[in-house]
């Protein structure tokens, strides 16, 4: 049975802001391919939430490969999985220890 997925609000904007970027920069049809492997990805991280791997620093939080440029980083619970941050992987990554 699939866990439900919860979106963080700040992981809804970053989404939000990342397909507005793909569709003004790449087209319409990059951002609704965007959309619909990111679906895709979810869909199996709720039927097998631990097929990624889970952080070194911490073990809690896991991190999927939407695209080479894009991550996705989350968390599952005893009843749900929470999509906790999207991450554009050309940033610093030391920078994801403030945020995560």
């Amino acid at each position: 049975m699939s866990l439900p997925v919860i979106w963080a609000p700040s992981a809804e904007d970053e989404y939000a802001a990342l397909l507005k970027y793909v569709e003004q920069h790449f087209g319409l049809d990059a951002a609704l391919e965007l959309l619909d492997t990111t679906e895709k990805l979810l869909e199996e991280i709720a039927a097998f939430p631990k097929m990624f791997p889970a952080s070194e620093k911490r073990k809690d939080i896991r991190k999927a490969i939407i695209s080479k440029q894009t991550s996705l980083f989350y968390r599952i619970s005893q009843d749900q999985v929470q999509v906790l941050y999207i991450w554009d992987n050309r940033q610093d990554p030391d920078s994801l220890k403030y945020i995560l």
